[in-house]
């Protein structure tokens, strides 16, 4: 359950407690008037006389007394009970007023609570500190420090409720409340739940949101009685019996966060408490906090293995144990109620039967989201069966959805195929109402756990982990359809092995999910000195489209050594395209592309431990605007705390274009330390760039024992390189072919036709393949070779001219000025066409998107030749009923009207000649005036000859030339 959720659930329980409380109050007080010295406060005209006593009241008001007393006048706790007035004409309600005995009367501190919703107010005057500690009666004390700046007039006035805001705190106020001495719930002899103590604490600070904190301090906890405890744990303590070690436990209350355990921020709390029996053994213990529709209760659980002597068989169990409600009525004294404590049904229960030569178990489980999981693992001798499934009923809208795995796996050596190889296992997965979660399949390769799906070892030890593993991996989604075959092959006696399933989710969109596991074992798998695992997760998304690629050597080593990091490849198409490619993550500074995960760097630890360490990473990638390297190798050389460390490290990028070059940032430094504190040390972080000019920039220093030294240098050496004339090509002779090409341009039928002309078959289909353009129709024009609109200065990657092109104008039937036409968008690389700095390149996306082309009308278009028709209704009359006819009411009985049928209009709407032609259409592209301008003595051109040679023979410059072409 959520945090939130449960304490929404507490808060409404504690108000209608507080209500009621409250309500037996005001009916048991006499008529107050206003209390005097609270004229010319803040508490003026709200605070009315106090009370002598506390009046007998419910188990709340009984709790409150038991604590702070009666709260009487001559009662040693500055604590007194008020009437309360929230506001001219509201109802009554109550107040606890804290006064500071030693100030003027003017400092206090009072809670007001009204019955109706119930509305809290707190007011505490300005300038107040008041301190409260009180030791009687016991075995209850309280304390409390509240305090407001005197500098603010308004003091802290604030009010809590439903419907209100929650208001700022202008003040600090701690309330702590104890009680010492063992309280229990539940049976006297288990099962049940012990404290020795209890604290309550109230926090409020600015700037901080108001918290409550409960401490059960040395919380004890029995799940079965006593004496059934004794005699399956041999007279031990444990959890499952009469005693336990003490724990102290803390849950919080804050908006924040909700209601949670502080140890794990979560509603669920492991014990330390364990039992170890010649029969029974447990686990783990957890506490837990539960509300749904039947009230707020406290579980305690275990897991739990027991056997019978004798037999070969285990039973084991996960989640067993009891429950106590939790008692928030008025009724009943808040607390846990430890009249009936429930039985806690096992979130899982298995069993384990060894009988050579066949052994085996299986696990069924229940899980958080009401759905069930199981696992049989059989060993039959000449062959291992296994299968797991998830099954969850129908919830609502949500339909029956189960995932099925089955695998069976061939005894050592397998089936020979020859070669060495040799077929070890084969399986499958089918999901009905089950996808793929990517990100969950991820973190099983990243974490080394791809055997979760992949012919699991031990499965019934680790059904646990197997089954929640599914769960996440294959989530419940209506109309999701898994398929997918599994195998793992071997080669060299197992030397090699190679798991693999390939995933089909379908229907549309479809995709493939391939997740493999490489195990590789030398010389020997059973004791490898090396040991290479790798996770595969491959996914192929045609619809995107999208092929991904993740590679994970977690879990792998060479000769003891750690060899870890992983490798990643993105081709994305659509909306967002990306290119993707690195082995062992990122330059710091990239901004990696939504959906990239963090990869960890590739790494080898040499001769770790023994106060030697060295240890070595790297990592390389290459994305649409960049090329990344770096590493870095760590040495650790210490004993107790005494030795050396040392660090040298990089991170770099690569251009190409227009010369060779990088940029390197270098950090390296060594050290000298004794005891933990460093001695003496030397550090260096700089940037390096080449190779000609060098420049090498950074900051140096120098340690010893409290002195230290910085130097900035900032040094250039060599000579530039010889500016390479290799410039990039011009861009119009590749644009002028780009848009030639038939594929540029499209004709798009409209969504809605506002002629009322019909078609032939044969214009019809001429129609659907685009050599005739319907007259409602527009025109596409688009390429992917040139941004338009956008100044450029570089084209494929090579520097030209900054120089910007846009379409002038497109004629058909009539020029059309490309000023009122929409820009159709396409997407472009930023490093083709841009100048980009070593941030961008690093920041930019991988495709930015501009202007390719336009969008325009088809004005100016030509229809064939018409004809007349005669499309009117007919209306005659005819006796004879042969013919279906309706009446008209209130007409003559013959009179009725025949409407021509759909294929008699369409007869008459028919022409004999194509039913659209098109005028050819032209268009004209120029460049922008930032290229050079037009030459004076230039040729002119022959109309009839090809303008682009002109062009390229320099009769017209590129700047000013304009070239207009059809596409009919």
């Amino acid at each position: 359950m959520d945090p939130h959720q449960l304490l929404d659930d507490v808060a409404r329980q504690l108000r209608t407690l507080v209500q009621g409380a409250v309500d037996g109050l005001v009916r048991q007080l006499p008529e107050l008037g206003e209390d005097p010295s609270a004229a010319g406060t803040v508490l003026a005209g709200r605070l009315l006389a106090v009370h002598d006593r506390l009046p007998a009241g419910d188990s709340l008001v009984e709790l409150v007394r038991e604590m702070i007393g009666d709260l009487a006048a001559d009662s040693s706790v500055p604590l007194r009970l008020h009437g309360w007035r929230r506001a001219p004409g509201a109802p009554l309600g109550v107040a606890l007023v804290l006064t500071d005995p030693s100030g003027p009367a003017a400092g206090r501190a009072v809670l007001g609570v009204t019955p109706e919703g119930p509305v809290f107010d707190l007011v505490v005057t300005p300038g107040a500190l008041l301190t409260l500690a009180a030791t009687a009666p016991q075995p209850w004390s309280a304390t409390a420090d509240i305090e407001t700046d005197a500098a603010d007039p308004k003091g802290w006035d604030v009010a809590f409720g439903p419907g209100l805001q929650p208001a700022a705190t202008r003040g600090t106020a701690t309330i702590k409340v104890q009680r010492t001495g063992r309280l229990a719930a539940g049976m006297t002899d288990g099962p049940g739940i012990g404290v020795e103590g209890i604290a309550l604490a109230v926090t409020a600070a600015p700037d901080t949101a108001a918290a409550v904190e409960i401490e059960l301090r040395g919380l004890t906890a029995a799940v079965l009685p006593k004496a059934l405890a004794q005699l399956v744990g041999g007279g031990g303590a444990g959890p499952a019996g009469g005693g336990a070690r003490p724990v102290d436990v803390t849950l919080r209350a804050d908006r924040p966060a909700g209601l949670r355990f502080t140890g794990t921020g979560t509603l669920r709390l492991p014990l330390p408490l364990r039992l170890n029996a010649p029969h029974v053994s447990t686990r783990d213990a957890a506490l837990e906090l539960i509300s749904d529709g039947d009230g707020t209760r406290v579980g305690v659980s275990v897991s739990a293995t027991a056997g019978l002597p004798g037999l070969p068989l285990k039973v084991f169990m996960d989640g067993a144990g009891i429950e106590l409600p939790v008692a928030l009525s008025s009724g009943t004294r808040p607390g846990l109620d430890g009249s009936d404590p429930r039985p806690r049904f096992p979130d899982a229960i298995g069993t384990e039967l060894k009988v050579p030569p066949v052994s085996g178990g299986g696990m069924v489980r229940r899980n958080e989201d009401h759905s069930y999981g199981g696992l049989i693992d059989i060993d039959l001798g000449v062959l291992r069966l296994q299968a797991m499934a998830l099954f969850r009923p129908p919830d609502g809208d949500a339909p029956t959805s189960f995932l099925v795995l089955l695998a069976a796996q061939f005894p050592p050596p397998g089936i020979q195929l020859g070669l060495g190889f040799a077929l070890e296992a084969v399986g499958g997965l089918v999901g009905i109402n089950r996808r793929v979660e990517v990100t969950a399949l991820q973190q099983l390769v990243c974490d080394g756990n791809a055997d979760h799906v992949l012919f699991p070892d031990r499965a019934v030890e680790r059904a646990k982990e197997i089954i929640g593993s599914l769960g996440a991996a294959f989530p419940v989604a209506p109309g999701r359809i898994l398929v997918g075959p599994m195998i793992r092959l071997t080669w060299g006696a197992r030397m090699v092995s190679l798991s693999g399933a390939v995933i089909l989710e379908l229907p549309a969109p479809p995709r493939a999910i391939l997740l493999g596991r490489l195990l590789v074992g030398l010389p020997d798998p059973a004791l490898p000195m090396v040991r290479l695992q790798a996770g595969v997760l491959g996914r192929i998304e045609p619809a995107v489209p999208m092929v991904e690629l993740l590679v994970s050597l977690t879990g792998s080593w060479i000769v003891g050594l750690a060899v870890r990091g992983e490798m990643y490849l993105l081709v994305r198409g659509g909306r967002q395209p990306e290119f993707v490619l690195s082995a062992g993550g990122f330059h710091p500074r990239y901004t990696r592309p939504a959906g990239v995960p963090p990869l960890s760097r590739l790494q080898i630890d040499l001769a770790p431990g023994n106060g030697f360490g060295l240890r070595m990473e790297a990592y390389f990638a290459v994305t649409s605007n960049a090329v990344m390297f770096g590493g870095q190798v760590q040495l650790d050389a210490t004993i107790a705390g005494c030795g050396v460390t040392g660090w040298l490290g990089l991170d770099a990028l690569f251009v190409f274009d227009p010369v060779f070059a990088f940029a390197v940032q270098v950090r390296a430094g060594v050290a000298v330390r004794a005891f933990g504190r460093r001695l003496a040390g030397v550090a260096l972080d700089f940037t390096l760039e080449g190779p000609a000019p060098w420049h090498a920039y950074g900051t140096g220093s120098i340690s010893v024992l409290f002195w230290d030294v910085e130097l900035d240098f900032d040094i250039r050496w060599g000579s530039p390189p010889p500016v390479s004339d290799r410039r990039g090509r011009e861009p119009l002779p590749v644009l002028a072919e780009a848009l030639r090409r038939t594929t540029a341009w499209a004709a798009e039928r409209p969504a809605a036709e506002r002629t009322a002309l019909v078609f032939t078959p044969e214009a019809t289909e001429k129609l659907n393949k685009g050599s005739l353009v319907h007259p409602d129709a527009t025109l596409r024009v688009t390429q992917k070779v040139v941004p338009l609109g956008v100044p450029i200065s570089r084209f494929e990657r090579r520097p030209v001219p900054v120089q910007t092109w846009t379409i002038k104008e497109v004629t058909f039937g009539e020029p059309q000025a490309a000023d009122g036409a929409r820009s159709l968008p396409e997407r472009f690389v930023p490093g083709e066409f841009f100048d980009l700095t070593e941030d961008q390149q690093l920041t930019e996306p991988a495709f930015v998107g501009h202007a390719g082309g336009l969008r325009a009308r088809t004005d100016g278009s030509r229809t064939g030749e018409g004809h007349r028709v005669d499309d009117g209704y007919e209306t005659k009359y005819e006796p004879s009923r042969d013919r279906e006819s309706s009446l008209w009411p209130g007409l003559f009985p013959c009179e009725a009207t025949l409407a021509v049928s759909a294929s008699e209009r369409l007869e008459r709407w028919r022409t004999p000649e194509v039913a659209v032609t098109v005028r050819p259409a032209t268009l004209s592209m120029v460049a922008a005036d930032t290229l050079e301008p037009l030459l004076d003595d230039f040729s002119p051109v022959d109309a009839t000859k090809d303008p682009w040679e002109a062009a390229r023979t320099g009769a017209v410059r590129p700047a000013r030339f304009v070239e207009t072409w059809e596409h009919r």
